[in-house]
This record gives structure tokens, C-alpha cells and sequence, in this order.
């Protein structure tokens, strides 16, 4: 069994901890900095908090980055700081939602610091007893994790360098949290038009599968979106990079915006209204 590190207790990392504990690993965090839900989460799974993250990198032989997009570099960052005077340092992997470009960087400070590096990129919900999300990598390191597969992810090694995991999830993300912006977008406007009821039932009868997914998805939303809002500009950076248009995931980055700053977004994934419509959450003030 592994001693593993886990930075960022949100609702995934948290998930990801409690299945690698079950699997037997011991599994540690660093908290400095992160909220008291964050703390809660650690403690309620048993998960180890240390006291600094030079003791975290020093007891671990792996180490998870699972925070939102736009801490992602200046964390790893600090990690190559951290790993100057440690003999035996760990694998990181950055499992964070961040296009290739992004990565790179990464990818630069943990050479210059001999931090062995790993591109992951994560797909699908938290594991729990009953399914696992998949967890994409790509980069030399692929094989040193190779014994997790199948414990809190299921593993895809993807061809090519550090990013093509990245690259991946951003399309993955580009396509499902994209759509969910329309969404949003488009039932807002109805609203603002005084539409909205015609406008449901019209989707009730020829999209009903975009109107069920509206009305799962949506309700959830505000909880992510702050997360979420830096997301959408990883992904239009990364497809500018193939000079592709860029403008609908800006747009999405807006969308996600005005989510963060909807009285709704003080709510977590564990806390979220179940009984809020679609229409309550878009009404505005």
C-alpha cells in the first residue's frame, strides 16, 4: 500500500481520499488556507492532516492536485518550491481541469524542481461504492500509478506528452459544462422575454431530453459556478490554441459569473435545494 497526498478537500478530492483509504492506502492532506467545510470533510473521512506541505511531500509517494482551475499553477508552484531540500520526492499529478498550455507550465516548474510530473485529467462524477469517474493521463509517469487503477478511478493512459490528458478533459468539459451554460442562457432569455412557460413547453415536447437535463442540472449549478467560471477560460485557451473560435466558453465564463453571484451560490453540493425549479434559480431579483 501507498502513503498518498491529496491537496484540495472539496467534494471530489474528499471522495477520492475515502476510496483510496478503503482500498487501504494511507492518505494525506495539507489544509493551511482552505475553508472550514474543507477541514470538516478531511476529519470526517479520518483522512491525515499534516502541518505543512514540506511534511506532506515528505510522507507521501504520491500527490494529488484536485483544486479549482485557477490555483492549479501557483499551487504546483509552491510545490516545486517545497521539494528543494526533500531526497525522495513525490509524483505529482495535477488532476485539475486546466488547458495544455497550462500544463506546460506546470509541467516546466516541476522539471526545474526534478518534481516527477503527471497530466491527469478527471471525467465524470465522485467515486463512490457503486461507480468511479475516469481519471485520463498522459506523460512519462503514466506507469507509477498504474496500481491505483480501478481503486478511486478508473485509468486511461493517452499517447503523447504531458497535456494530451488536459487537452482531453477540456474537450470533455468544453462539451457538457458548455452545454449547461446555453442552458442556462437560453431559459434566462425566455424568462427576460416573458416566454418562459411557452418556452418549456415547447422543449417538453420536442427536446425533452435538454429539458430533463435543464431541470437536473441546473438547480445544482450555483454551487459549482464559481469553480467553474475559470474552467471556461481554460477551455477557451485551449482552443484557441488549435484556432478554433474561442468566443461560446467566454460567453459560458459570463454565464458562470452571474451563477457564482446568485444568492443560491452559498450553497455547497452536499447542501443544494433538491426541490428548487429551473425558474427559481434563474429569477432574478
Amino acid at each position: 500500500m501507498a502513503a498518498i497526498g491529496i491537496l484540495g478537500m472539496g467534494t471530489m478530492g474528499a471522495a477520492v481520499g475515502t476510496a483510496l483509504k478503503t482500498s487501504g492506502h494511507r492518505v494525506l492532506t495539507d489544509l493551511r488556507g482552505r475553508s472550514d467545510l474543507s477541514v470538516q470533510r478531511a476529519i470526517g473521512r479520518g483522512i491525515e492532516i499534516t502541518g505543512s506541505l514540506n511534511q506532506l511531500m515528505t510522507e507521501v509517494d504520491f500527490l494529488f492536485s484536485i483544486v479549482p482551475p485557477d490555483q492549479a499553477l501557483p499551487l504546483a508552484e509552491t510545490l516545486a518550491a517545497e521539494s528543494a531540500g526533500i531526497s525522495e520526492r513525490p509524483v505529482f499529478v495535477d488532476a485539475n481541469a486546466v488547458a495544455p498550455q497550462t500544463v506546460q507550465r506546470i509541467a516546466r516548474a516541476c522539471e526545474n524542481a526534478d518534481l516527477p510530473f503527471l497530466d491527469g485529467g478527471i471525467v465524470g462524477g465522485p467515486p463512490t461504492a457503486d461507480s468511479r469517474p475516469r481519471l485520463y493521463l498522459s506523460g512519462g509517469h503514466a506507469g507509477t500509478v498504474a496500481f491505483l487503477d480501478g481503486q478511486a478511478f478508473d485509468h486511461v493512459v493517452l499517447q503523447g506528452q504531458a497535456g494530451q490528458a488536459s487537452m482531453f478533459k477540456m474537450l470533455y468539459a468544453g462539451l457538457t459544462k458548455g452545454l449547461n451554460a446555453l442552458l442556462v442562457n437560453q431559459l434566462t432569455a425566455a424568462e427576460r422575454a416573458g416566454l418562459f412557460e411557452a418556452y418549456v413547453e415547447e422543449l417538453a415536447m420536442s427536446q425533452q431530453s435538454l429539458l430533463a437535463r435543464a431541470e437536473s442540472v441546473i438547480p445544482r449549478m450555483p454551487a459549482d459556478a464559481e469553480r467553474w467560471t475559470p474552467e471556461m477560460r481554460e477551455i477557451a485557451s485551449a482552443l484557441g490554441e488549435l484556432d478554433l473560435p474561442t468566443g461560446f466558453h467566454k460567453a459560458a465564463e459570463r454565464v458562470m459569473q452571474r451563477l457564482a453571484s446568485s444568492p443560491f451560490a452559498t450553497e455547497t453540493r452536499e447542501t443544494v435545494d433538491a426541490g428548487r425549479t429551473v425558474r427559481d434559480t434563474l429569477r432574478e431579483p
